[in-house]
C-alpha cells in the first residue's frame, strides 16, 4: 500500500524569512516527546500531537479584535460626525490636510478591521490541525496545514525551528517545530525561503532545547531502533477528557507528558494553581473567548486512505497504554476542571459586567 498524495489539493508552503533557522543537525538533546500527546506508537505508525487548542493569549487576542470590530466603526462615525457637523471643531471648514488626515484615518481603521477578521478566521473558523502522523513502513509524514490534508516524505523534509517574541510575557521567545521540504535546487548555505511542510508542535513549546529533544524523538522513531527511545506514555483520542486535559485551556499550566503520573499520585484531583485561578476571574472574557474556539472548532479530516493500518505485529517499543483505572482518573480529573472553570469564569463575567455597567451605566 502507498500514498497518493497528488489527488488532494496542497495548501499554501510555509514562509521560512524572518526568525526562521534550520535545525543543525546531530542534535545534543536527548529524545522526547515535549508536551506533545501521542495516542500510538507502534511498527506502523506514530499519532503525535503537539498542537492543543486552547490558549489563553489567543483568547486576550481573539478578545482584543472582537473589540475593535464592535467599537472602531462607531468611533469612526462619531469622529466624522463631529469633523463635518462642526465647524468650530476643526476652527473653519476642513482643508485639504484635515481631508488627508480623515482619509488615512479611514483607511487605516478599514485595514484594522480586514485585519482582525482574517485573524478570527484563522483563530476560529479556519478547521484546527490535525494530528501529525508518521508512518514509519511507508517514509511518510502525514498531517495538515492551513486547514488543508498534507502528505510528505520522509527523506525530504528538514527540521525548522521558527520563532516569535511574545511581548506580553517579557520579550519571552516561543519556537515552533516544523517539517519542510528540502529545496535541493539551492545552493549550499542559502537559506530557503519558502517550502511546503507543516507545523509539528505550537509555540508553547518554550525553548529551542524543547524542539530540538522533539525532533531527535521523532527522527529515532522514523529512523533508529526501538531501544533507542524512551518509554511512552499513550493518551486516549478524543473525548471530552480530551478535551479539558489534552487540548486546553487546562493543559497550558500542566506539562502533558507528565499529566497522569500526577493525576494518579493525586487519586484524580488536578493542582489548581491559586494564580491561574485569579487569571481567569480577572480575565473572564479572554477564557471565553478561548472555551469557545476550543469547542466549535472542527479537525481538518485526513482522506481515510491517509490513515495507518492496524498494525497485527507484537509493539517493539516502550509503550504504556491507558488502563481502565486511569480512564476512571481522567474522567473525573475532567470533571473537577470543568466545575473549576464554570465557578472561576462564572465570577469573573459577573464582576466584568458589574464593571461595565458601572462605566457604562453610572
Amino acid at each position: 500500500m502507498s500514498i497518493d498524495a497528488t489527488k488532494v489539493k496542497r495548501p499554501a508552503p510555509l514562509k521560512l524569512t524572518g526568525l526562521c533557522d534550520e535545525v543543525e543537525l546531530p542534535v545534543k538533546e536527548a529524545p522526547n516527546a515535549g508536551n506533545g500527546v501521542i495516542t500510538r506508537m507502534d511498527s506502523e505508525a506514530l499519532v503525535f500531537d503537539g498542537q492543543p487548542q486552547g490558549s489563553f493569549m489567543i483568547g486576550l487576542g481573539l478578545l482584543t479584535q472582537v473589540l475593535g470590530l464592535i467599537f472602531l466603526p462607531y468611533m469612526t462615525f462619531v469622529a466624522a460626525k463631529i469633523l463635518f457637523s462642526s465647524e468650530s471643531a476643526i476652527g473653519g471648514n476642513p482643508g485639504g490636510v484635515m481631508w488627508f488626515i480623515l482619509l488615512f484615518a479611514l483607511i487605516a481603521i478599514s485595514a484594522g478591521l480586514c485585519f482582525s477578521v482574517y485573524i478570527m478566521y484563522l483563530a476560529i473558523l479556519l478547521p484546527t490541525p490535525s494530528t501529525v502522523i508518521f508512518n514509519r513502513r511507508l517514509g511518510m509524514v502525514i498531517g495538515s496545514h492551513k486547514g488543508k490534508p498534507i502528505a510528505l516524505e520522509w527523506k525530504k523534509v528538514k527540521p525548522v525551528l521558527m520563532h516569535s517574541v511574545m511581548l506580553a510575557a517579557g520579550a519571552q521567545r516561543q519556537y515552533y517545530l516544523a517539517l519542510v521540504e528540502r529545496d535541493e535546487s539551492l545552493p549550499k548555505g542559502q537559506k530557503q525561503k519558502k517550502g511546503h511542510g507543516l507545523m509539528v508542535s505550537t509555540g508553547h513549546t518554550w525553548g529551542w532545547a524543547n524542539c530540538h529533544a522533539m525532533w531527535e524523538f521523532i527522527r529515532r522513531y522514523m529512523e533508529d531502533k526501538p531501544e533507542s527511545l524512551p518509554e511512552v506514555e499513550l493518551s486516549p483520542a478524543g473525548g471530552f477528557e480530551a478535551r479539558m486535559l489534552d487540548e486546553g485551556p487546562y493543559w497550558e499550566f500542566h506539562e502533558r507528558q507528565g499529566l497522569m503520573a500526577d493525576l494518579r499520585y493525586r487519586n484524580g484531583f488536578p493542582q489548581f494553581n491559586h494564580w491561574v485561578s485569579f487569571m481567569m476571574v480577572a480575565f473572564a472574557p479572554a477564557f471565553l473567548m478561548n472555551v469557545f474556539r476550543m469547542l466549535i472548532r472542527r479537525r481538518v479530516k485526513l482522506p481515510t486512505e491517509w490513515l495507518p493500518a492496524a498494525s497485527n505485529e507484537p509493539n517493539p517499543y516502550h509503550v504504556r497504554p491507558a488502563q481502565p483505572e486511569d480512564l476512571a482518573i481522567r474522567t473525573k480529573a475532567a470533571r473537577y476542571i470543568a466545575i473549576w472553570m464554570t465557578v472561576c469564569l462564572g465570577l469573573g463575567t459577573l464582576f466584568w459586567v458589574w464593571l461595565v455597567r458601572l462605566i457604562a451605566f453610572r
